[in-house]
Order: C-alpha cells, then structure tokens, then sequence
C-alpha cells in the first residue's frame, strides 16, 4: 500500500466513506481499490502455536537395540567373514544386553498405545533431559493434572512389604521377590525435570503432577494390593486410565497450554 492523492470521487472500500478528488487516501496495489487514512489497518495474522510433537513411544529404546544388533552382526562378520558371519548373526540367540532393549521398547509401545486411546489428554512419549542420559517414558497432560509415567514389566507378585520391626518401619517395594525399591527413588529426577519445566515458562500455581510407575500386565497379590511407594504411584495400564481424567481438574485449554511448554523444555528424544 502507497500514499495517493484521490482522481476522482469515490468510496472507501473499506468503510463506505465518500473520499473527494485531491484528498489524501491508500491506495491497494493489486487490488485496485483506495482506502481512507482512518480506516485502521488490517490485523496482523497471528499464527496458532506449532502443533505438539508427542514422540513416538520407546522409539530410543528401539534405535539403541538395532544400533546394539547392527554392531554385533558387523563384529562377527570382521571376526568370521560375511559367510560364516551372516550364518552365525542369523541363527544365533541375541545376547540379553540386546533383548533387555527391545523388552523395553516393547512396554513403552504398548503403554503409549493405551495411553493414545484416552480422550482429554495429551500424551508426550519418550521425552529427552538436558544434562542427563536418561528419558521420560511417558508425560500425560491430562484433566487430572501432569502424570510422569515410567513404564515397568516384572514378572512376579507386586507388593510392598514392611522389612523394619516393630519400632522401626522399613517399607520396600518387592517384585518377584526381589528389592525394587530404586524403580521408586530413580523416578525422583523424572518428577524434578517436569516440575522445573512448568516453573521455569512461570506456570503458576501449578497444576497436580504425580509420579507413576505403570506395570504392563502385573501380578497383583490377592490381598492389598498396592496403590503406592515412596510418593510414587503404582499402576497397571488398564487402572491408570481411570487415574488421569479423576477428579478433572484442568481444562482442555490449559492441558493444551502446559503440553505444549512441556514439550518445548522436554523434547522428544
């Protein structure tokens, strides 16, 4: 648009207002028309924030086992040559250092799955820490509030189970038998990271956030089942469905505000 001095009589094309031959207009380049100086220019197009990347669940977890494999298959091909070595990479059981991996990837997969058929909440998968090796399993901004999800598999009965006496409490969190208690305490820098994310964007009040170890397919014990450990919630895939939308306490526009700086700070691995 160029200041123009009006040929002839004629009207705004925006506001209808009769503008005389020799009086100051806009004129439109290209769309051949003239507008009065007092119409206000047109609004500045603000673009919607760029969509949430919700990761792809267990995606590191996988690439790490193909990466793992693609080493060992090459090592015995330099080692055996690629006959002998393509026979051995094809018949040959995968060391667990590599399996541990794709039974990773796998719990992730299938958690992210049933997490992805939730409505009213969205679901970050496989999020990356800065400064840390690490990743989030999963972070679900949901109308319950922020949920930090690790996804577990243990065979065995799930329990807790008071080792103290009878002046001294000493609760562990037993599976299979076996002390599990660090699957609780290692969930402690997960929370850490979401929480400093939601302070840092000046989030404030913040919203619920809980820590939750999710078990795909558990044994529960008959009785007492366990609803906690060490602050730290514990669930299957199936219950904490349930979990995330009770009691509502975020609307669909917050849950979209705070996915998207979760995101941001958090971003998929």
């Amino acid at each position: 648009m160029a200041g123009w001095i009006v040929k002839r009589d004629g009207p705004c094309s925006k506001c209808g207002t009769l503008l005389r031959a020799g009086e100051t207009a806009v004129w439109v380049r290209g769309a051949n028309r003239m507008e009065c100086l007092a119409c206000p220019p047109l609004p500045i197009f603000d673009p919607s924030p760029p969509p949430v990347d919700s990761g792809v669940a267990g995606l590191s977890a996988r690439r790490e086992q193909h990466r793992r494999r693609a080493g060992l298959e090459a090592d015995r091909k330099a080692r055996w040559g690629n006959r002998v070595g393509g026979w051995v990479n094809r018949f040959a059981e995968e060391p667990q250092s590599i399996r541990a991996w794709a039974i990773g990837a796998k719990r992730e997969e299938l958690l992210g799955a049933a997490l992805a058929r939730v409505p009213g909440l969205i679901v970050l998968n496989d999020r990356k820490v800065k400064g840390t090796r690490g990743n989030v399993d999963h972070i679900a901004v949901a109308p319950a509030g922020v949920f930090v999800i690790d996804a577990n598999q243990r065979s065995g009965f799930i329990e807790v189970v008071d080792k103290g006496s009878f002046f001294r409490s000493d609760l562990r969190l037993i599976i299979g038998g076996r002390n599990e208690s660090k699957l609780a305490a290692d969930m402690g820098w997960q929370l850490k990271a979401v929480t400093a994310a939601l302070i840092e964007a000046g989030v404030d009040p913040l919203p619920p956030i809980a820590a939750v170890l999710c078990f795909i397919d558990p044994n529960w014990p008959l009785f007492r089942r366990p609803k906690s450990f060490d602050g730290v919630r514990i669930e299957s895939e199936a219950s904490i469905v349930k979990v995330l939308g009770e009691p509502a306490a975020l609307p669909s526009a917050e849950i979209d505000r705070l996915a998207q700086v979760v995101a941001e700070a958090l971003p998929a691995k």
